[in-house]
């Protein structure tokens, strides 16, 4: 992705790009950090106190389907970035920071229920964002539009496993 690839499909000038943005890699940390933003939105309903946990997961494994079909794209040239820029990789850390947190709060509350135990809230967190990044980037990249159920079953039942032993 270049800055005259992003104006093009704008149809603006490549000097209107510059008066919002410092260069490509500005651009793709705004997105990011709006992609972090959408991602919290969209998680958070089904990480904080929701009534049925494991209910609760394999919902948010659709969204996370669903999310990943619409705006992979973008978490794809941000993790490529990234490998170039230590300005896009600190913000990439930032917003896996920030929704592993959430992860580990709801894990933190299925240990205090009792229904999660034995592990550590804060690295399992991150691994199974990590895990699911890595795996949805892999397998939406194949285009096959008929795995849209296999991929949802696949991190609900990781997930559920691993914090619920199910």
């Amino acid at each position: 992705m270049t800055v005259d690839d992003v104006m093009s499909a704008t149809g603006l000038s490549r000097p209107s790009f510059y008066e919002y943005f410092r260069d490509r890699n500005h651009l793709i940390i705004r997105l990011t950090e709006r992609l972090g933003d959408w991602t919290l939105q969209m998680a958070e309903p089904f990480l904080v106190n929701p009534d049925e946990p494991v209910r609760a997961l394999e919902t948010l494994a659709e969204r996370v389907v669903e999310f990943y079909r619409e705006r992979g794209h973008l978490l794809k040239a941000f993790v490529d970035a990234a490998t170039q820029d230590a300005r896009v990789e600190f913000a990439r850390r930032g917003q896996l920071r920030r929704l592993a947190d959430t992860v580990a709060g709801f894990i933190r509350a299925g240990m205090e229920k009792g229904s999660i135990s034995g592990i550590d809230p804060d690295l399992v967190a991150s691994a199974l964002l990590l895990m699911d990044e890595a795996f949805l980037r892999e397998e939406l990249n194949r285009d096959e539009p008929d795995n849209h159920d296999r991929l949802v079953t696949t991190l609900a039942t990781i997930w559920k496993r691993i914090l619920y032993k199910l």
